[in-house]
C-alpha cells in the first residue's frame, strides 16, 4: 500500500481546500511534514484515522474537528461541512476514501454540533481499468488496513513511549493476532464451543443413560461457570486498564506542574521498578516450582540412595550383576552346536544341559543396560541433590533481596504520595486524592481477576476429571455411542484449534521478539536488548557479570521510546514478510508509517541513529516534526530519501506584545487556521 493523496477541507486548522500529494519510490520513500507546535501536525496524523474509520485521539473527541473560521462564515443555524478525501495504491488498484460530515452552527459562539453521523465512501478502479464501489466501505477499508493495527501505522510520537508500560501487553497481543491473520481461528473456536458442542451435548444428552446424562450435565455447569469467571476476569482486567489510562493521564498532569514533576517522575521510576520486580518474583516462583516438581524428590533419597547402592554393590561382587558371561554369548555357542573348548554341544547331551544352565544366568543386554544407568543415576543423585539445595538458596537470598526492595520502594511511594496529598497547590492534592482513589479501585479489580483466574484453573481440574468419568462409561445403544462420538470429536476439534492458535501467537511472539531486538540494539548506544517475553510485555534486560540476564527496571523516556519505535518497525517489517509469503493464516502487508514527532524527547546521538533507521522502516514514510526535533544531523541521513517536503505556516490571532512574523507563524485578525506549502521554509 501507497499513499497518493489528501485533500482536506475544513478539518481542524485546515481552512477551505488543502492539498498533500506523496511521493513513493524505491528511493524516495520519505515525506517530510515541518511544523511548529499547534500548527496542525498532529491533526494532520489524525486526519488519516478520520478519514479510514470516522475516529481522532484528539482530547476533545470529534466535537471540534471543524475549522473554526468556516464556522465563523456561516450563521446560526446555517449548514457547513468538512471533508476528507484519501487516495492510496494497493495491490495495482487505486482506492479513494471519501468521509464527510456536516454541521450546523447553535448560536453567536464558534460551536456546532454534527448532523448525523460522518458518511464515508469507497471506490477503486483495478489493475484492468474497471471502476467499482464498496457496498461495505467500512468492512472493506478494515480489511485493507485492520482499524486494530492503526495506531501502529498511525503514531504519535510523544506517546510511543507507552508501548514499553506493562498496561500495554494486551495491545502488544491483540496486534499479533491481527497481524497473523487469527480472526478465522477465533471465530472457528467461538463457533465450535458456543454453538456446535452446546448442541451435540444436548444432542447426546437426550440418548445418553442416566449416568452419562447426570455427568453430561455435570460438564456443561463445569462449563458455563468457567465462561462465568473468564467474563468476570476480562471485565476485571478491562476495568483495570481503564483505571490504568486514568492514572497514566494524572501522572502526565503531574509533570507539567514544575513544583512536583521531580516527585511524580521519581514515582513513575519507582513504580517501573516494583513491576519488574514483582514480575521476577513471580517469574522466580514458577522457576522453584518447576524444579521442586522435577527433583524434589532428591530431598528425601539420601538413604534409600546409599540403600539401593549397598544392595547393587553387592550383587556386583558375587557377579551376578552384571553376570560375567553374557546371554548372547551363550545363544551363540547353542546356535553353533560347539563349546569354545571344541566340545560338540548336541541336543539332549550333558555339555548341552550345562550351558543352557549358564544362559539362566547369564545377562541380557536390557537388564545390563538397566543395571549401567540405575548405578549411573545412583552416583549422579548425591550431586543433583546438593544442586537442588544450591539452586534453591540461591533463590530464596535472591526472594529475600527483592523482597527487601520493595518494602523499600513501597515506604518511599509512601513518602512520596503523603508529601503530594499535603501539597499547598490544590490541583495536586485533588489530582493525589483522585489518584489514591483509583490505585485503591484498581488494586481491587486485580484481585477479582487473581480470584478468577484461580477459580478458573480449579474448575480446569474439576471439568477433566468429570471427562475421565465419561470416557469410563459405556454405552447403551447405537444412535447413544453416534452422538457420543460426534461430541467428542467436536471438543477434539475445538482442542486443536485452540491448540494451533497457541502455538501460531507464540511462532509469531518469538519471531517478533528477535526483530525487535536486532533494530533496539542497532539504535541504542548501551549493552541492553531487548524481547517480548510470554506475557506480551516490551522488556529491556542487561547481563550483569556473575548473575547473569536481569531486567533494566529503570528505564529513560529515551529508551521506552527507542524500545517502542523499534517495535513499531519491527512490527511493520513482519507484516511486509507475511504478505510475500501469502501463508493461510499470516496474511500480513505492506504499510506506509506515519510518524508524528517521532524523535520527541530524544537527544542527539538518539535522533541520529533513529534518522538513519528513518528510511528502512517501511517502504513508504511519512515524518512530522517541529524544526527543533529535524535538527542538521536528521536531515543528513534522511535527505537522500526524502521525496516531498511540506511546510504548514500557522496563522495566529493577534495577541498583544506578540505582532511579529516568522517563517512558520503569522499573525491574523480572525480566528487560527493553517495553510500548507510545499518545500522546507526551514532552509
Amino acid at each position: 500500500m501507497r499513499i497518493l493523496r489528501l485533500k482536506i477541507r475544513n478539518f481542524r486548522q485546515f481552512y477551505g481546500e488543502c492539498e498533500l500529494e506523496f511521493l513513493s519510490d524505491d528511493t524516495s520513500r520519505i515525506t517530510v511534514i515541518h511544523g511548529e507546535n499547534g500548527s496542525g501536525k498532529t491533526s494532520l496524523l489524525n486526519a488519516f484515522k478520520w478519514v479510514l474509520y470516522g475516529k481522532t485521539d484528539f482530547d476533545t473527541g470529534e466535537q471540534t474537528i471543524l475549522n473554526e473560521l468556516a464556522l465563523s462564515e456561516i450563521s446560526p443555524g446555517a449548514v457547513t461541512e468538512l471533508s476528507l478525501e484519501l487516495e492510496f495504491e494497493h495491490e495495482g488498484s487505486t482506492y479513494t476514501v471519501h468521509r464527510k460530515q456536516e454541521f450546523k452552527r447553535t448560536g453567536e459562539a464558534l460551536e456546532a454540533e454534527p448532523i448525523g453521523k460522518s458518511v464515508p465512501t469507497l471506490s477503486w478502479i483495478d489493475d484492468r481499468g474497471k471502476y467499482e464501489t464498496a457496498k461495505n466501505p467500512a468492512n472493506r477499508i478494515n480489511q485493507l488496513i485492520p482499524e486494530q493495527m492503526h495506531s501502529y501505522f498511525f503514531f504519535n510520537g510523544e506517546r510511543i513511549e507507552k508501548l514499553a508500560n506493562v498496561s500495554a501487553s494486551g495491545e502488544i497481543r491483540d496486534a499479533i493476532k491481527t497481524l497473523m491473520g487469527l480472526e478465522i481461528i477465533d471465530r472457528a473456536s467461538d463457533h465450535l464451543g458456543r454453538l456446535v458442542i452446546k448442541d451435540l451435548r444436548k444432542e447426546a444428552s437426550e440418548t445418553a443413560s442416566a449416568d452419562y446424562r447426570d455427568l453430561l450435565e455435570k460438564e456443561s455447569r463445569i462449563n458455563s461457570e468457567i465462561d462465568q469467571r473468564k467474563q468476570e476476569r476480562d471485565t476485571a482486567s478491562k476495568s483495570s486498564k481503564g483505571f490504568q489510562t486514568e492514572l497514566d493521564a494524572i501522572n502526565a498532569s503531574y509533570e507539567k506542574i514544575a513544583d512536583v514533576k521531580a516527585k511524580a517522575e521519581q514515582r513513575r521510576s519507582l513504580e517501573a521498578e516494583r513491576g519488574t520486580i514483582e514480575g521476577e518474583l513471580e517469574k522466580l516462583s514458577q522457576e522453584r516450582m518447576e524444579l521442586v516438581s522435577q527433583t524434589g524428590a532428591l530431598a528425601f533419597l539420601s538413604d534409600t540412595v546409599a540403600s539401593v547402592s549397598n544392595v547393587l554393590e553387592d550383587c556386583r561382587k558375587r557377579g551376578e550383576l552384571p553376570y560375567k558371561i553374557r546371554r548372547t554369548f551363550i545363544d551363540d555357542l547353542l546356535h553353533d552346536a560347539k563349546c569354545i573348548c571344541g566340545t560338540q554341544l548336541a541336543e539332549g547331551t550333558q555339555a548341552r544341559a550345562a550351558i543352557e544352565g549358564y544362559r539362566d544366568q547369564a545377562t541380557g543386554e536390557d537388564l545390563e543396560a538397566a543395571f549401567t544407568d540405575v548405578v549411573s543415576n545412583l552416583r549422579a543423585m548425591p550431586r543433583e541433590r546438593t544442586r537442588l539445595y544450591a539452586q534453591l538458596s540461591t533463590w530464596s537470598s535472591k526472594e529475600s533481596d527483592y523482597n527487601k526492595r520493595l518494602k523499600a520502594i513501597t515506604e518511599e511511594l509512601d513518602e512520596i504520595s503523603s508529601s503530594l496529598g499535603s501539597s499547598d497547590i490544590e490541583d495536586v492534592k485533588r489530582l493525589e486524592e483522585r489518584r489514591n482513589e483509583l490505585t485503591k479501585l484498581q488494586a481491587d479489580e486485580r484481585l477479582k481477576i487473581a480470584k478468577a483466574k484461580d477459580s478458573i484453573e480449579l474448575l480446569n481440574d474439576d471439568l477433566a476429571k468429570v471427562k475421565k468419568e465419561i470416557e469410563k462409561v459405556q454405552s447403551k445403544s447405537q444412535k447413544e455411542d453416534l452422538a457420543r462420538q460426534k461430541l467428542e470429536f467436536a471438543e477434539a476439534c475445538k482442542s486443536l484449534v485452540d491448540n494451533l492458535h497457541e502455538a501460531l501467537a507464540e511462532e509469531t511472539r518469538h519471531h517478533l521478539s528477535s526483530k525487535v531486538n536486532d533494530t533496539f540494539q542497532s539504535i541504542l548506544r548501551k549493552d541492553f536488548y531487548a524481547e517480548i517475553d510470554r506475557d506480551y510485555t516490551l522488556r529491556i534486560f542487561k547481563d550483569v557479570p556473575g548473575v547473569g540476564k536481569q531486567p533494566v527496571s529503570e528505564k529513560s523516556t529515551g529508551e521506552n521510546q527507542v524500545i517502542s519505535l523499534s517495535f513499531i518497525a519491527s512490527l511493520v517489517n513482519l507484516a511486509k514478510e507475511r504478505n510475500k509469503a501469502k501463508t493461510t493464516f499470516f496474511k500480513g502487508g505492506v504499510y506506509p508509517l506515519i510518524m508524528d514527532s517521532p524523535f520527541g524527547a530524544l537527544d542527539r546521538e538518539y535522533r541520529e541513529k533513529i534518522a538513519q533507521h528513518i528510511p528502512d522502516l517501511a517502504d513508504q514514510v511519512i515524518v512530522f516534526a517541529s524544526n527543533s526535533q529535524w535538527s542538521k544531523e536528521v536531515d543528513d541521513k534522511c535527505r537522500p530519501f526524502i521525496g516531498k517536503e511540506y511546510s504548514l505556516v500557522y496563522h495566529a490571532p493577534k495577541s498583544k506584545g506578540r505582532e511579529e512574523d516568522t517563517d512558520y507563524v503569522k499573525r491574523t485578525d480572525g480566528p487560527e487556521f493553517t495553510k500548507i506549502e510545499e518545500g522546507y521554509l526551514g532552509h
